[in-house]
């Protein structure tokens, strides 16, 4: 029985495989016949449904990202927890010992090879092979104040403490910042920047003039008689009867509050305008000595000059703290600056403004400002 159902598979197996085929046909054909029933756009509606449902089963929503992490070390990044300085030459867990590898340094062992060795780095000299090194010191500041912390351990300064670097420690009217810019001493009061280095020139170069001009002079029994044009703000000559003085030596021009107390002949040789040769005449610079009523001062006035400078002044301005201010000096005046004494030896004006040379009136010291 076995041995004739195997001889039959064999026969009929060709049969067995179209039978298979014929049956999966008509399943299709079925399948084909259920869907040709069902119109475009239902299919298309079912089909919408079934992803609508299906897409609302997958999304539930973002959820919201906690920030907390974040805005902690934000927090911490902006106030970074900081350590005591370690003193780089004593020996500590927290910070090694600084090293470098030998090198050549400023040149002048050329000749020489450098070893290479690692050596502390603050070594001017190799202890293995006797190369200079070059040394750069590398300054520490914990609380970033422009101190170093060395400098603010020497004056018994804060060095993780940077509001210190405002404050006058010394009470000479210098922060603390400004003396280790200076290189002065903070707890000094003797030691302390240049108080000249906070006065400038606060406006441009101030000159007033003779409100008259020597003409010219007459010979007189005794003496000499002089004739003055009054001007006026413009520098040019006034015309009426009031307008020309004739006076000698010792009286008041009208109501100027001049007096002549002087007078010289001189005269210069000078080359005369427009000659080709070079050739030379004697020219009147006579001089007039006048004082002012008012303080006394001694002007003197030559010959045909009409612009005559009385004085020259300019204003200066002092900036430091209580003692700041502004005032007008001219050559010859004394100013007080926190204490100190100073002279002012000269105005100049300059194409930009003005130059003061002030002199430090104990030292000699002289040094001009802008």
């Amino acid at each position: 029985m076995v041995a004739s159902k195997e001889n039959f598979f064999k026969a009929h197996w060709d049969w067995l495989v179209a039978l298979g085929g014929v049956v999966a046909l008509g399943l299709a054909a079925v399948y084909m016949f259920s869907a040709i029933g069902q119109s475009p756009e239902d299919a298309e509606a079912e089909c919408r449904a079934w992803m609508d449902a299906e897409l609302r089963k997958a999304h539930k929503g973002v959820e919201a990202v906690d920030l907390g992490d974040l805005q902690k070390v934000s927090a911490q990044l902006k106030t970074p927890p900081q350590l005591q300085a370690v003193d780089a030459k004593a020996k500590s867990f927290l910070a090694s010992e600084r090293r470098a590898f030998c090198q050549k340094g400023d040149g002048s062992d050329s000749k020489k090879e450098a070893c290479g060795r690692p050596i502390p780095a603050d070594l001017e000299v190799c202890p293995f092979c006797g190369m200079k090194q070059h040394v750069v010191k590398v300054q520490v500041d914990n609380d970033q104040d422009g101190l170093p912390n060395e400098w603010e351990k020497k004056y018994g300064l804060n060095p993780n403490d940077a509001a210190d670097a405002d404050l006058d420690k010394d009470g000479d009217g210098f922060t603390n910042k400004e003396e280790f810019e200076a290189g002065t001493d903070p707890t000094d009061p003797k030691s302390h920047p240049d108080y000249i280095d906070s006065l400038s020139v606060a406006g441009a170069l101030q000159q007033t003039f003779l409100p008259f001009w020597f003409q010219n002079y007459t010979p007189i029994p005794g003496g000499h008689r002089f004739t003055l044009r009054q001007l006026d703000q413009n520098g040019q000559d006034l015309s009426g009867y009031n307008s020309t003085w004739s006076v000698k030596k010792g009286d008041v021009i009208g109501k100027t509050g001049y007096t002549v107390s002087g007078f010289e002949k001189k005269s210069k040789l000078q080359v005369i305008a427009g000659s080709k040769a070079g050739n030379k005449k004697n020219h009147d610079v006579s001089e007039l000595e006048l004082t002012r009523a008012a303080d006394g001062k001694k002007i003197v006035t030559v010959i045909g000059v009409r612009k005559v400078p009385v004085e020259t002044q300019v204003e200066l301005s002092y900036d430091r703290g209580k003692h700041s201010w502004k005032k007008t000096v001219s050559t010859g005046a004394e100013i007080d600056l926190n204490g100190e004494k100073f002279r002012v030896v000269s105005l100049r004006a300059v194409e930009n403004g003005c130059e003061v040379k002030v002199e430090n009136v104990k030292t000699k010291k002289q040094k001009v400002i802008r």
